[in-house]
């Protein structure tokens, strides 16, 4: 059950960062909210794959090349993603002035909305080396589900 949840979570959360990637496919209030819908997504996954997190954490030094490579990456992605969804909270003109009840801010602050820019090339990136170096879970993952379906 995990597994399923887990796998599609990650299906998701790959559908929506695909969809935010381009504002006008999307439209401002809707990629706001789903920026919104995807940082609980992070949690989620974050969440679950805690116990890995944490142990590749503590034996970071004496692990294999590959799994130090990939606790890199993700922990680069964390950094990115954590400040991407800063400066989304920054440049937000619908959803966050919506939450707090507040008007939205009479001009968009530039320097916030190309650093968000320029992080979400980073995140893009990063995203796809996290998804390569974790192709053979996710194949293995589908391959088991769809099995039992």
């Amino acid at each position: 059950m995990t597994l399923k949840f887990t796998f599609w979570l990650d299906v998701c959360l790959l559908l929506a960062f695909a969809a935010l990637q381009t504002v006008p496919f999307t439209g401002l209030v809707l990629h706001e909210w789903l920026g919104l819908g995807v940082v609980a997504m992070i949690v989620v996954h974050l969440l679950i794959s805690w116990t890995w997190i944490a142990s590749n954490a503590r034996r970071f030094f004496t692990t294999s090349t590959r799994t130090r490579v990939n606790y890199a990456v993700n922990l680069t992605l964390f950094a990115c993603t954590t400040a991407l969804i800063f400066s989304g909270v920054e440049i937000s003109r619908e959803a966050i002035p919506a939450l707090l009840r507040a008007p939205a801010p009479p001009v968009v602050d530039y320097g916030w909305d190309v650093i968000h820019d320029r992080l979400s090339d980073a995140v893009l990136i990063l995203a796809g080396l996290h998804l390569a170096i974790n192709w053979d879970w996710s194949l293995t993952a589908a391959r088991k589900i769809f099995r039992r379906a």
